[in-house]
């Protein structure tokens, strides 16, 4: 008997001394993949519209600062009487 669960072996990365091949590792990805895509859900249409209003936001923050930003240069730029 293993000093490890026996319902954990399949998982167990220490008792393999070889290799996995090419084929082995593409029948553990797609059984991983399968298995995310059962659990996965489809969003909501609130979830879309909740990552629209914050996509939005940071948007409107981003044009904003960068109107300050420019504004503050040129107002330092004309006084300074730089271009």
């Amino acid at each position: 008997m293993s000093k490890y669960n026996s319902k954990y072996d399949k998982y167990s990365t220490y008792e393999k001394k070889r290799k996995p091949s090419l084929y082995e590792r593409l029948g553990t990805f797609f059984r991983n993949s399968k298995r995310i895509i059962k659990i996965a859900n489809k969003p909501q249409k609130k979830d879309y519209f909740l990552v629209f209003k914050i996509c939005a936001i940071g948007l409107v923050i981003l044009g904003v600062l960068s109107y300050i930003i420019q504004l503050i240069f040129t107002v330092v730029f004309s006084a300074l009487g730089i271009r």
